[in-house]
């Protein structure tokens, strides 16, 4: 089964070199130029990193027109570029911005399409209840530096280990806040490959991320059941969205979590300072989703499941 992310990371470094000296631009313009203004965030530490030494990102400021401080927390090297490209800075500052912006990108905005193609699979995302599952796969990913391992751990419902499969894959799409399906689904849709070879297709999986607590209802559990056809859960050790309450809670409590005024998902206290945020994935139901959970931190607050698979994920990478 394939599944191809495009290059962000080659598409936002084509951008800031469309950046001409004696111009700037702004981490928000560079997000929306990949297709979604909301991941600023991400542009901004993406360029404070390694690969911001090899760029012009000193012609990226912030929307008040502050220049930026680079991967060395001091604004004064990006200071001097600019002034000696002709930009007036008045102390740290770009001033006027509007003179010197730059907006007029060549760009097929490739975050914009990848958002599409989540509006356009969400009505096919089914939740109906799931009873008795007596096989339960749990999948996990480590990492190391562009390299993932990807582990499914196969265990009886109440997370005894029987099985387990496992998949080396390169890395090419980096982490950004609601795009999680594009950075893992590689090496999930590998490994599902060989967990179909043991021919031990687990009832449900619980995925290491969140379901439909989504700002487009289909985090990765529910993308991955999708693609693979198989009941899958959500669980996440932090939500993308949603309002909750979670103060005073005891272990084995649960509350609900709303999105758009409906309870999309629940808020689980595990352990004394663990609370896991459980949504239906695919072709299962917020009931079921807690019941089988359940089952599964009774002895650990994790579900054991992906507790298994994270160990084995961790051991292959310290061996290989």
């Amino acid at each position: 089964m394939s599944f191809c992310p495009p290059d962000i990371i080659g598409t936002l470094h084509s951008l800031v070199c469309q950046v001409p000296a004696g111009r700037v631009t702004t981490f928000k313009a560079l997000a929306g130029a990949l297709g979604d203004p909301e991941v600023a965030r991400f542009v901004g530490m993406w360029l404070a990193g390694p690969a911001g030494a090899s760029l012009p990102s000193h012609r990226v400021v912030y929307a008040s027109g502050e220049v930026a401080r680079g991967r060395f927390a001091d604004q004064s090297p990006n200071i001097s570029r600019l002034i000696e490209e002709e930009v007036r800075v008045a102390g740290t500052r770009v001033v006027p911005l509007s003179a010197y912006f730059f907006w007029d990108f060549q760009t097929d905005r490739p975050l914009e399409r990848l958002r599409a193609e989540q509006e356009a699979l969400v009505d096919e995302v089914r939740q109906e209840p799931l009873h008795s599952p007596q096989l339960v796969g749990g999948v996990d990913i480590g990492y190391r530096d562009d390299w993932a391992v990807a582990v499914c751990a196969l265990c009886s419902s109440d997370g005894q280990l029987e099985d387990y499969v496992w998949v080396e894959r390169e890395v090419r799409f980096p982490y950004i806040s609601g795009y999680l399906a594009w950075r893992e689904l590689p090496a999930y849709l590998a490994l599902w490959e060989e967990v179909r070879a043991l021919d031990r297709v687990p009832d449900v999986l619980l995925v290491d991320g969140n379901g439909i607590l989504h700002p487009r209802r289909l985090g990765i559990a529910s993308h991955l059941g999708l693609l693979v056809d198989v009941p899958t859960v959500g669980v996440a050790k932090r939500p993308l969205c949603g309002e909750f309450n979670t103060a005073g809670m005891t272990v084995g409590e649960w509350r609900p979590v709303v999105l758009a005024g409906e309870t999309v998902a629940a808020a689980l206290r595990t352990g004394r300072n663990r609370t896991l945020f459980i949504s239906p994935g695919h072709r299962v139901d917020l009931a079921s989703s807690l019941d089988i959970v359940g089952a599964q931190v009774q002895t650990s607050a994790q579900p054991l499941a992906i507790r298994w698979a994270h160990d084995l994920a961790r051991e292959a990478l310290e061996e290989s």
